[in-house]
């Protein structure tokens, strides 16, 4: 008992380190060796494990603003030089789903910020077979962009300077003009389940004061996939249609399918003798067979409710809880930005109960040549981190998107093995995991050799990790049937030539 209760992670490293150690001596002395350090390894295992059980849990003393503060990101630019109007250039907050990027625009640099608004759930959702279906998931079912706000200056910019504030998980800038100035801050509501909402707040003063009724202008995006320009015979979706319902302007995106998607904002000003203080809140509904329109709607008035102040109260009580889950710091400046820049932008992406991190997360790219979830690494690769930074919440969200499809796992095998068999789509695919005929697919648009055959089985390790790191018995008990399938795939594919077997 003593020696399972304290075969820590910590023990079983010292221990390969002792076996490394004595390779080479004799068996009588390699023995006496190990003897040693078990006996000493299980001692301070126990005394720690026991200390632990005192409640005296060891803590670390970090003044995570500070630390982090030495990370955040910082834009400084000029009316000639060095201007964000790239997405890549851009400040970005997210809560998971919704998300928003803050740059100059590019085709009026000298007048125009944007805030960029899109939903990592905001996807098309045409059938296979059904009427407008091209037959392949990236016109069928890929994201879509959703809209953006428009502040215009009075004056023309000279300057301006941007933060990502990591600890607070917001956006803080300043924008100089000829006429005065223009101080916003814009964040994504991470305590969303009390306002999940997206919020501007602009002090507009001198002439930047003199604007008109509406200081916030919506356009909204086309929504269409982004291979449409070059597919002959793609047929996109309806404009979208402008509306106002109970003080609640409303975008509402009708899709093909008979479904919707909608965005809701509403726009407040107070003004003093030199000055403009404009607050905007911002929600994206789910893409819903009816009531997107109210659903968009009621999370705006959760958010007027709150008041700008309280929903950046929410949002930095979330982040400033969420950091100090795990800690590490690097001697290379630069690759310890990078590591916290990262944990935050995962925690923008993505959330137990939202979307799976695509390739684009909640920040929609214009043109993109992917606006999908590929499985031939992408997810891979984004989901590592998570698990040894003690994220397995953020985690989940992959999980979940395995367990909610399996039947669709299923279905991308060959219809004879389909009773013991699933796979992942060989390279890209939708939301919900159906490989089409996409340009890598297999036979008869399955995923079948000679195709990629493997990504199923690369993303269940990403499924044990959850269980390993957690320990969580009905994690290991819901990743049983989709591992016998995967394995159960290999078994058919498999084939016995010139001594070895292949897949």
């Amino acid at each position: 008992v003593q020696y399972w209760y304290c075969t820590t992670p910590c023990f079983v490293q010292i221990k390969r380190a002792a076996i490394t150690l004595v390779v080479g001596l004799g068996e009588e002395a390699a023995t006496m060796l190990l003897t040693v350090i078990n006996t000493l390894v299980l001692a301070i295992c126990c005394t720690a494990s026991a200390s632990l059980q005192d409640n005296k849990s060891p803590t670390l003393d970090i003044d995570w603003k500070s630390f982090l503060a030495r990370s955040d990101p910082v834009w400084k630019w000029t009316n000639s030089s060095y201007q964000p109007v790239k997405w890549y250039q851009s400040a970005f907050v997210g809560n998971g789903e919704q998300g928003m990027m803050v740059r100059v625009d590019e085709l009026s640099a000298n007048n125009k910020l944007i805030f960029v608004v899109s939903s990592s759930a905001v996807w098309d959702d045409r059938m296979p077979g059904s009427k407008y279906s091209m037959g392949n998931f990236v016109l069928d079912r890929p994201r879509l962009p959703v809209g953006v706000f428009t502040l215009t200056t009075v004056g023309n910019i000279t300057e301006g300077a941007m933060r990502v504030d990591l600890f607070n998980g917001e956006v803080s800038g300043t924008v100089s003009t000829t006429k005065g100035t223009v101080e916003f801050v814009a964040l994504a509501n991470a305590d969303y389940g009390k306002a999940d909402v997206m919020a501007i707040q602009a002090q507009l003063s001198g002439g930047e004061a003199e604007q008109g009724s509406t200081v916030f202008e919506y356009t909204a995006k086309v929504a269409e996939s982004t291979w449409a320009p070059h597919t002959k015979g793609y047929m996109p979706n309806p404009p979208a249609e402008s509306m106002d319902i109970n003080h609640c302007q409303l975008s509402l995106q009708r899709h093909l399918s008979g479904a919707a998607h909608a965005t809701g904002y509403q726009e407040e000003q107070t003004k003093d003798e030199s000055s403009l203080k404009v607050q905007l809140t911002v929600a994206i509904s789910h893409v819903m067979p009816e009531n997107a329109a109210a659903q968009a709607c009621k999370q705006v008035d959760s958010g007027r409710t709150a008041g700008f102040d309280g929903i950046r109260q929410m949002n930095s009580a979330w982040w400033n809880a969420y950091y100090p889950a795990s800690f590490v710091s690097f001697s290379d400046t630069i690759m310890e930005t990078f590591y916290w820049v990262q944990m935050y932008k995962l925690a923008s992406g993505t959330r137990s109960d939202r979307e799976v991190y695509d390739l684009m997360g909640p920040w929609f790219i214009d043109g993109t040549g992917w606006p999908d979830l590929h499985w031939d690494l992408n997810v891979q690769l984004t989901y590592y981190p998570l698990y040894a930074a003690n994220r397995l919440d953020l985690a989940e969200s992959l999980k979940k998107l395995l367990d909610n499809n399996m039947q669709a796992l299923v279905n991308n095998v060959p219809v004879e093995y389909r009773n013991d068999s699933a796979a992942a789509p060989t390279g890209a695919s939708s939301d919900k995991c159906m490989e089409t005929c996409y340009w890598d697919h297999g036979p008869n648009c399955t995923t079948s050799s000679p195709s990629i055959v493997g990504n199923l089985m690369w993303t269940l390790q990403l499924y044990f990790y959850q269980y390993r790191y957690s320990m969580d018995a009905t994690v290991a008990k819901d990743l049983y049937p989709i591992l016998r399938r995967a394995v159960n795939y290999y078994a058919r594919i498999q084939f016995y030539e010139n001594g070895r077997y292949h897949l």
